[in-house]
């Protein structure tokens, strides 16, 4: 079962671009975001309730919970969906498997955890792909600031599992996730009612729209997001955080079927990239499988 639901959440994250995209065609950016939080907050509250779990926050959560709401579901839920509508969702999709290697520089400064020879060797070279990512997109006339943003996500999710890693172990991942939601949409959806969208409005594709921000508020935030919590505390963070290193084939794919241009250099970059995340996590996964007491 932990196989099917890790296959399951990299099906449903790598269709998230593709998502985005359609629901940018009516929504603005700030508007997706809104209803991702209020789709997944939803769910997340339905779960929280059918099972009957006790609230465990603390008032000392305050202020890591709002570092984690900004970082983590706020800015990027807002970013993302403006940078899918200007350069596709291939493009977006890829820079979120730098999530896991981007944690290990971030950890450094938040929870003094020096990366071994290994992973050193695998930041480097996922740096070089990076870099490779960036040369490209930069030949096809995307702006640096777009690019910069794009790479912000990764660095800002970064920054928010560090914190959740230092401040926030002691919270059940369920109640974690249903307070930073409910707070992301507590903060945009006001703002997506108040901010005009500046794109033009294509009214005849407001129910592909409606449907594409509902699905991925629904399943590809709440209910992927509780599935991959499931895959924490059963698996362990190494093995369900390797999903985010498979959502950019998914992008890349669905990018691929949408028309979107995908050259040589990103799919030998986004294979670099792959590699060394696979070479830096291979070790410390065998390390985790040994630990596990064999079953009688």
């Amino acid at each position: 079962m932990p196989y099917i639901w890790f296959s399951v959440i990299c099906l449903i994250w790598g269709s998230s671009f593709i998502l985005m995209k359609r629901a940018m065609e009516y929504l603005s950016p700030i508007g997706v975001g809104a209803g991702r939080a209020l789709g997944g907050s939803l769910v997340l509250a339905l779960i929280f309730l059918l099972m009957k779990q006790r609230r465990t926050v603390r008032r000392t959560d305050f202020l890591p919970l709002l570092g984690v709401v900004v970082l983590g579901f706020v800015w990027p839920h807002s970013i993302q969906p403006e940078l899918v509508a200007r350069h596709g969702g291939a493009f977006v999709g890829m820079t979120v498997g730098f999530t896991p290697l981007l944690t290990l520089l971030v950890s450094i400064p938040i929870l003094g955890a020096w990366p071994t020879t290994r992973q050193t060797v695998g930041v480097i070279g996922a740096l070089s792909c990076l870099m490779g990512l960036m040369l490209d997109y930069g030949t096809r006339s995307v702006p640096v600031v777009d690019i910069l943003l794009a790479f912000s996500v990764p660095f800002t999710y970064s920054i928010a599992n560090s914190i959740i890693r230092r401040y926030l172990t002691h919270l059940p991942p369920l109640e974690l996730t249903l307070i930073c939601l409910t707070a992301a949409g507590a903060v945009m959806v006001p703002l997506s009612l108040s901010i005009r969208n500046h794109r033009p409005v294509d009214f005849s594709n407001l129910g592909s729209a409606l449907a594409a921000v509902a699905i991925l508020g629904v399943v590809g935030t709440g209910i992927a997001t509780f599935l991959f919590n499931r895959l924490v505390q059963q698996e362990g963070p190494l093995f369900a955080v390797m999903t985010t290193n498979l959502v950019p084939i998914g992008a890349v794919i669905w990018g691929v079927v949408d028309g979107e241009r995908i050259t040589l250099l990103q799919l030998t970059a986004l294979i670099g990239v792959l590699v060394m995340v696979t070479y830096v996590q291979t070790q410390t996964v065998t390390r985790h499988t040994a630990a596990r007491p064999t079953e009688s």
